[in-house]
């Protein structure tokens, strides 16, 4: 009887999804994008931070990394030397690039937090760098070249989240995040507060749980004294991680401080605080008391100044700086003189005289720890990006713009014209990529010559992995969107194929590999990107938004996405190159929001889709996050036009797509990364009442950008094999996952039979009625 029903099941779906194509063995496997070597350091072609790669001698430069094993479940770690001889480039034979370290990390859960992060020169023979080696917390380590010997330099009991040294090693000013469980010691109860939901439920155990508490402490390192505390701990604010600093001598440090008591006054005074805190702390307005908006809502912050050996605090400016939230944070706003005497300070607001400011735009300052005095640079034109050394001259990226400053004599500073940096041999250094070339180091010479300097993924022809081209349209509205197109193997002129659109963002410049292409560090979480090139399915990566600057509508930011996706559908469509029918979507993120309001309020006819570790506008989510961020409050309240109570508790329920899940057509695959689910199991439960067809798969171990390679590829494999039955109604009929057997593979494809003639059902019925659907 069960054979019969599943015969029947497979004639239905066959019915519903058409014949199996032929699989092309031209392209990616989702293990070859997992075992892809990536730069994770230079990020994303920073070229600032390349030029602090380069050794002080300019006869060195280094590179870090990263390569998933599949077979291992590790990603190894590797810091290259790369050797700047001006002879060898000049004859177009550079030295093959030398490994200095190279590590496997097994518990390496998290993408954008590598196991190896923060590596730096010290000087000509020592790198400097955070690790997590041999699965222990992060710990500070030194590295002499010439050896290859590895130094401990900290024993901090929880992971190390930023350091810096002195020049001599003897000290080093670090941040841990400090135990803050809900449940004090001694106590029966909790006062729950304005702390959020996982951080009660979950964080007396799990430190990453809780609401996040950090202190700095200074380390004399080899003396076998414990670690010093600078001040007392502090609660994490602007959603970022405090970023430590420490002068060349080791005798001063400059540490930020959150002032979010003043940060109400001082937005007042500082219009670029005022314009941080509308976007990213709304209750700095709506709720003073702070009595719903959680510990990392929006502060302001300012830096202070520590005298090391006897833990003073010492005030600098008595005003904020211009910094935003999350990365934000861990910007480079601090440059040392080598003689450690002074510091400059970039996006530093002046002080107030009497009440009034001196000048409400930002500025660049120098100051002096001993004497305590200080004095302006420069005064900036809109918010600072970076300020770091290039050379003898101080570089800041001032709104967005290049501008450089050379100090004269008496010590003051000049503005001069922008110079590119290269080295005493005329040679510059660059990370070379495109969105259909992988990132290699390459020399520039003083004549324009080019010189490889790496080859990281020598196993790969990456010719025959597609060619993926940048696509422009417009929607109903006259929006232009941009994204980018990637066409399968067996396209033939005149076939419609099967799309997928991965939605969260595209750079056309940026090697494009699996999801957002924004550098080695970014998510690794759901897309198989050139993956799919292999399985005969089309791939258009887009952004969340029009355009390519910011977009500013956030009220009617979803709407604005699905006409978005129905402007790109049916462009390609009148193309000739898809089929309508068979259009797949996958959200990760922000852009999980916007995938489940496209699939909930749209009535194009979206097959199927993915959401992984998404955000939601849903009254789930609302109360899940309370007290988290009254940024992420502030943003449903934003999109569903008020709170859920009167009087507009309406236009809430016609907002909210768990409200109106009966409105779901596409076959949904929701991932949740970590133990507990954050968002989406309303919609999972309330989809799966319906028979609607609904898949959960929880990854108790991964973080938000899945790292480790067994997890990623459940993630990306999954996906395929998801999108391949619903759009082609292929099956996948080898394991190919750790600890998958046939047995597993096949009770997989009968439950998605399940959902198919589900699906075919559901598709009878009438279209939902919501005005706000079409």
């Amino acid at each position: 009887m069960r054979f019969y029903i599943l015969s029947v099941l497979s004639a239905l779906l066959a019915a519903a999804v058409g014949p199996a194509a032929a699989q092309s063995a031209v392209g990616p496997t989702v293990r070859d994008v997992v075992e892809f070597k990536m730069i994770i350091q230079p990020h994303a072609n920073d070229a600032a931070g390349l030029r602090q790669q380069i050794s002080p001698s300019g006869t060195r430069a280094f590179i870090v990394t990263r390569k998933g094993d599949v077979a291992a479940d590790a990603n190894r770690y590797e810091i290259l030397l790369l050797n700047l001889a001006p002879e060898r480039l000049a004859e177009r034979r550079p030295a093959p690039p030398e490994p200095a370290f190279v590590f496997d990390a097994k518990f390496d859960n998290e993408a954008g937090y590598p196991a190896l992060t923060q590596v730096q020169w010290l000087d000509e023979r020592t790198l400097i760098f955070r690790a997590k080696i041999k699965e222990a917390v992060y710990q500070v380590y030194s590295l002499d070249l010439p050896t290859r010997k590895l130094t401990q330099l900290t024993s901090a009991s929880t992971s190390i989240e930023s350091f810096a040294a002195s020049r001599d090693l003897k000290r080093v000013v670090y941040v841990v995040q400090v135990p803050n469980p809900p449940l004090k010691d001694g106590a029966n109860s909790i006062v729950v507060g304005n702390q959020w939901f996982r951080g009660v439920m979950y964080g007396q155990q799990e430190l990453k749980e809780q609401v996040r508490a950090f202190r700095f402490y200074v380390a004399d390192v080899g003396t076998g004294s414990p670690a010093r505390p600078l001040g007392d701990p502090f609660i994490q604010a602007n959603l970022g991680w405090p970023v430590a600093n420490i002068s060349p001598d080791g005798r001063w440090a400059v540490l930020p401080k959150f002032e979010r008591d003043r940060t109400k006054a001082w937005s007042r005074q500082y219009p670029l605080l005022e314009e941080a805190a509308k976007v990213y702390g709304p209750a700095v307005n709506r709720d003073p008391l702070g009595y719903f908006s959680g510990a990392m809502s929006f502060s302001a912050r300012r830096m202070v100044a520590w005298r090391l050996d006897d833990a003073r605090e010492q005030t600098i400016l008595d005003a904020p700086d211009d910094s935003l939230i999350g990365g934000g944070q861990s910007r480079r706003d601090k440059v040392w003189h080598p003689s450690g005497n002074s510091v400059v300070l970039a996006g530093a607001h002046l002080p107030m005289t009497d009440g009034t400011p001196v000048s409400t735009s930002s500025h660049v300052i120098e100051y002096w720890p001993d004497s305590n005095r200080w004095t302006v640079v420069a005064k900036l034109n809109g918010r600072l990006a970076s300020a770091a050394p290039i050379g003898e001259r101080l570089e800041v990226i001032d709104a967005g713009k290049q501008r450089q400053f050379q100090r004269v004599e008496g010590g003051s500073w000049q503005e001069v014209p922008p110079a590119a940096l290269t080295l005493a041999s005329g040679w510059t250094l660059r990370v070379q990529e495109g969105v259909n070339e992988p990132p290699d180091a390459i020399a520039i010479g003083p004549a324009g010559q080019t010189v490889r300097l790496t080859t990281l993924n020598p196993q790969f022809d990456v010719k025959t992995w597609g060619s993926m081209s940048t696509y422009g349209w417009r929607d109903a509205k006259g929006r232009s969107w941009n994204g980018g197109l990637l066409i399968p193997s067996d396209a033939v002129p005149g076939k419609r194929l099967p799309l997928v659109i991965q939605s969260y963002n595209f750079k056309p410049d940026v090697f494009y590999l699996d999801g957002p292409n924004l550098g080695g560090r970014a998510s690794t979480s759901a897309f198989p990107g050139r993956a799919f090139f292999r399985e005969g399915v089309m791939v258009l990566a887009m952004r969340g938004q029009p355009g390519r600057a910011a977009f500013k509508d956030d009220v009617h930011q979803n709407l604005v996405f699905n006409e978005g996706v129905r402007g790109a559908v049916n462009a390609l469509v009148r193309e000739g190159r898809v089929d309508p029918a068979r259009v797949g979507v996958i959200g990760w993120s922000a852009t999980g929001e916007k995938v489940l309001n496209l699939i909930t309020f749209s009535d194009l006819p979206i097959r199927a889709a993915t959401i992984a570790d998404g955000d939601a506008n849903t009254l789930f989510s609302y109360a899940l996050t309370y007290g988290f961020s009254d940024y992420t409050w502030g943003h449903k309240e934003t999109v569903n036009r008020g709170i859920p109570a009167r009087p507009s508790l309406a236009k809430w329920v016609e907002t909210d797509p768990s409200l109106n899940t009966d409105c779901v057509r596409a076959a949904l695959r929701i991932e949740s990364y970590g133990v507990p689910v954050r968002n989406f199991w309303d919609i999972y439960a309330l989809m799966r009442r319906q028979y609607k067809p609904a898949e959960m798969i929880l990854v108790p171990g991964g973080s938000h950008g899945l790292s480790t390679p067994s997890e990623r590829m459940v993630s990306l494999q999954g996906n395929i094999d998801w999108f391949k039955f619903w759009l082609k109604g292929e099956k996948r009929s080898a394991p190919l996952l750790a600890n998958e057997t046939d047995a597993s593979l096949r009770v997989q494809y009968e439950a998605w039979d399940v959902m198919a003639v589900l699906k075919k059902a559901d598709d009878r019925r009438p279209r939902c009625p919501l005005p706000s659907v079409g």
